[in-house]
């Protein structure tokens, strides 16, 4: 029961900041240094910016590229618990790394990734964003990719509801919550 819950949680909340799946692949590949390096401050086109954080996302060691499959992902991983969207070919699964429970991930009916959304308390060293992950904090985020396109008490989100989206969701300074919408 608990299993079902949070997902359902996690689904409303994501219809509430409002970022969309309907999107049109990138055909993208550029590769950039994940390090602290400052991917953009200023910057009318943050879709831009928002491809180039989805171009450094690490999880295990592992780049995970946007758009891609969740058949490119290594043996280690497995999707459990699927909860469909209503009206769409997307479903919800719990995501596991080597049998841990590390968080959610968005598949379509073709196992393309729509939104992935890792757990908190995965270090920085396991799940990062162009170098930003868990121990990072607002002022990190806006010295990394600058001005965010909605920014509230609680969140930033890059991106925006017709396409990609990135979504940094907070307690006070530290980041409480990534999720990816693709």
């Amino acid at each position: 029961m608990k299993k079902r819950i949070l997902p359902i949680f996690l689904i409303t909340i994501t219809l509430l900041v409002g970022c969309g799946h309907d999107v049109k692949p990138s055909d993208k590949d550029s590769i950039i240094d994940t390090t602290s390096e400052t991917i953009g401050t200023t910057s009318s086109d943050t879709q831009d910016i928002v491809q180039k954080m989805l171009d450094n996302v690490i999880l295990y060691n592992e780049k995970v590229s946007f758009p891609s499959s969740f058949d490119s992902f290594s043996d280690d991983y497995t999707a459990a618990n699927s909860i469909p969207y209503d009206g769409s070919d997307i479903s919800t699964y719990t995501l596991y790394y080597k049998d841990k429970n590390i968080g959610f991930i968005d598949l379509s009916n073709n196992n393309d990734i729509r939104g992935l959304y890792i757990d908190d308390d995965i270090p920085n060293s396991d799940f990062s964003i162009s170098g930003i992950g868990y121990d990072s904090c607002r002022s990190d985020i806006i010295n990394a990719f600058g001005e965010p396109d909605e920014k509230t008490e609680t969140s930033y989100t890059y991106g925006n509801s017709e396409s990609i989206c990135i979504v940094f969701s907070f307690n006070d300074e530290k980041i409480r919550s990534i999720k990816i919408f693709y």
